[in-house]
């Protein structure tokens, strides 16, 4: 079967939407499909990986989502696509594939790391207001035969948006790399790191991983850490451009010697596997790939309900689940608890992430394909 599968950026190194892209590419092309990929950005190229750029001449930015969402799908078909999956915000996909749920929920949410302010200029922005009308007639359209969300969270969301009927609505877990992401063999990573950063042999260790700081949590990460028994460390990995107000902030709660700004760094999982676990209470998350990356290297991540990844926690692990995020003496007592009881919940965590593999990945994929195939 010829496959179209839709992106507004082609970029192989890139993370997010891009990488699970290319995962997808990988699985329909194993199981015998023909796969063209349509970007209106296109940052390198792939031997047996073919690639169409999508768009003319350059616009500003909202009327190049405007022309991609229209212009995608119809180049798409015209080439001989049998199916269209489009990981972008499109109209006239077979398949809709949401990672980060509608944008209007996403604007209004907004405020509540963002500030009202800012979320109403969000709201009235031409380049926000695009992207909510392409979504609204994206998820409307007579061609759209199935809604692929990451989480049960996002496809409850898109449902009462958009009025999805359930019979289009299904929700695939995005997997976890478990070659990549497992367990240090042995105690060398967890002395290394705390060697580079001048951490004691003995103090507890926490990570946090992320761009987005504020929506992520770490505000009230800092916040609960004065508080915290025993002086663990928290090390902050990745990078946001209000970094030096949470640098200050640390300085003003006297906890800047115990958290360290190690910026975005490529050895994610040497991070994952010296700490004892992943604090990681965001305000807004679709799905949360880190949680489980986190876990498939076993140790437990503190998360949040307004994460995705919530969803998958057993009731062994809801003592790491946030209710509130913005409440610091929640997210205090849910961590101290977490560190506390890390030796307990480190194997829960780590035999949960490995059940979401890619192989389970492709299967549930396989059969959504499938069962759209019947009704082309």
């Amino acid at each position: 079967m010829r496959i179209a599968l839709l992106s507004r950026r082609f970029d192989p190194a890139g993370g997010g939407t891009e990488r699970d892209l290319m995962v997808t590419a990988g699985i329909l092309a194993r199981a015998g499909h023909r796969i063209v990929i349509y970007a209106d950005e296109v940052r390198a190229s792939i031997p047996d990986l073919e690639v169409r750029r999508v768009g003319g001449r350059a616009l500003p930015r909202s009327l190049a989502m405007a022309r991609f969402a229209y212009a995608a799908p119809a180049a798409a078909r015209r080439d001989g696509a049998e199916l269209v999956l489009s990981f972008a915000r499109t109209i006239g996909a077979d398949l809709l594939r949401s990672g980060g749920g509608a944008h209007v929920s996403y604007v209004r949410e907004s405020r509540r790391w963002r500030g009202a302010p800012r979320a109403l200029a969000m709201r009235v922005a031409p380049y926000h207001r695009v992207q909510m009308l392409v979504e609204r007639l994206g998820f409307r359209s007579r061609s759209l035969k199935r809604v692929i969300a990451v989480s049960q969270m996002v496809a409850d969301d898109l449902a009462l948006t958009f009025g999805i009927p359930a019979q289009k609505m299904v929700t695939l877990y995005n997997g976890v790399n478990l070659e990549h992401f497992k367990p240090a063999p042995g105690p060398a990573v967890r002395s290394e790191i705390r060697i580079q950063f001048g951490i004691p042999r003995a103090a507890a260790l926490a990570v946090f991983v992320g761009n987005g700081f504020a929506r992520k949590g770490l505000r009230t990460v800092l916040a609960a850490w004065e508080g915290l028994r025993g002086d663990p460390y928290l090390i902050v990995v990745g990078n946001d451009r209000a970094r030096g107000s949470f640098e200050r902030r640390a300085m003003r709660l006297g906890i800047a010697s115990r958290v360290i700004f190690a910026g975005a760094r490529p050895d994610v999982v040497r991070f994952f596997q010296a700490a004892d676990l992943l604090a990681f209470p965001s305000l807004f998350e679709p799905f949360g790939n880190v949680a489980l990356e986190a876990m498939a290297c076993g140790i437990p991540a503190v998360t949040s309900a307004w994460c995705g990844v919530a969803e998958v926690m057993p009731p062994e692990l809801q003592a790491t689940v946030v209710d509130n995020p913005s409440d610091e003496i929640e997210v205090a007592i849910r961590l101290g608890v977490t560190l506390k009881e890390r030796e307990t919940l480190a194997p829960i965590a780590l035999a949960v992430a490995r059940q979401f593999t890619w192989a389970r990945h492709a299967r549930e994929l396989d059969e959504i394909i499938e069962s759209v195939k019947r009704e082309l």
